[in-house]
């Protein structure tokens, strides 16, 4: 009878400790190992990049397969910028099918939500990847939020039979809204500032950002993982104005300038310059703001988002996968990111 009852209870703890490394639906979310981004058109990996996954314990990678935005006419949301594979993936590393929807786009969601779902399994067979997870990175902002969370219902109902998890990003000025239906959510530590305002300090991440909604992380339900920037680009603007007096945004470049050609350059702060062109130049931009992010402002904003999380973080992700901007960074800045 004794031995009966142990058994008994050695079976219920077993089940407990299955049931609790699992989410509702049975679909075990990998939390061992560091978690990272890929975020390009081309899959290809050098050896710096190889070797990064390796050294920092890297077992989980967010791999964006392609977009989702509005066609040109406007009619219809279309799949762009396509993820072309031209290495293997890593036979260790798990690998999550990922699509970003504009906020535009995803209004329209009951016209490709069963295509985009065909689309990414395709994708994966196609080149050898197995996933038991996909996750979908939206921009949706209060009009399109209402669309955004039916489609994310519906997307959890068909992936649940098959036994395929779903997780979403989560920005900060998305806090405060209906929990998603999905098993967890990567809060998105960067992007923080509104990019195309010429007086934005740095819209990648500054901690004056992220203060005002430190009283939504802790109350957000869903489990989430917490993401941090390593990149940096420098944001361009026209000499023209809009009806309020602001510099139109012109786009994003990445390690093009070198600010230390003082005649070309003109500085006007810290990260602001005036270039100088010709007055038939048509094309090159008037001015740019050069924007990257220091470990202590990295460091800053992990701490503020710890003490404010309702419980600790499913894991650290960083942004993204790219040997130009990780060799900015010595092994232990990258583990300071990652513990």
């Amino acid at each position: 009878m004794k031995r009966t009852f142990v058994i008994s209870l050695a079976l219920c703890m077993l089940c407990l400790a299955v049931m609790q490394s699992c989410n509702n639906n049975g679909k075990k979310i990998e939390e061992s190992g560091n978690a990272i981004y890929y975020w390009r058109t081309v899959f290809r990996m050098n050896d710096y990049e190889r070797d990064f996954l390796k050294k920092h314990d890297i077992k989980k990678m967010y791999l964006k397969f392609f977009d989702v935005d509005k066609s040109w006419e406007g009619e219809q949301a279309v799949p762009l910028a396509t993820t072309i594979f031209i290495d293997s993936i890593p036979s260790n590393l798990e690998i999550v099918p990922t699509v970003f929807i504009t906020s535009e786009a995803i209004a329209d969601y009951p016209q490709f939500i069963d295509k985009l779902l065909t689309r990414v399994i395709d994708m994966a067979d196609v080149n050898g990847i197995k996933f038991g997870e996909m996750q979908i990175d939206c921009d949706w902002t209060e009009s399109h939020a209402e669309q955004y969370f039916s489609f994310m219902k519906d997307l959890k109902a068909k992936l649940d039979p098959k036994g395929i998890a779903l997780s979403t990003t989560v920005r900060l000025f998305q806090l405060g809204y209906e929990t998603p239906a999905a098993d967890y959510g990567v809060l998105m530590c960067y992007n923080t500032g509104d990019i195309r305002n010429w007086d934005t300090n740095n819209s990648i991440l500054d901690t004056r950002d992220v203060e005002p909604y430190l009283g939504k992380v802790g109350k957000c339900k869903l489990p989430l993982s917490v993401a941090f920037p390593c990149f940096s680009w420098d944001v361009t603007f026209s000499d023209s104005y809009d009806n309020e007096g602001e510099k139109y945004m012109r786009g994003i470049e990445y390690d093009k300038y070198d600010f230390s050609d003082t005649e070309r350059f003109k500085k006007l702060s810290a990260n602001k310059y005036e270039i100088n062109i010709d007055e038939d130049d048509y094309w090159t931009p008037k001015y740019v703001r050069h924007e990257e992010v220091s470990m202590d402002e990295i460091l800053d904003a992990k701490n503020m988002i710890l003490k404010n999380l309702s419980s600790a973080p499913v894991q650290f992700v960083m942004y993204h996968l790219d040997s130009v901007n990780l060799s900015k960074l010595s092994d232990d800045d990258v583990e300071k990111i990652y513990r």
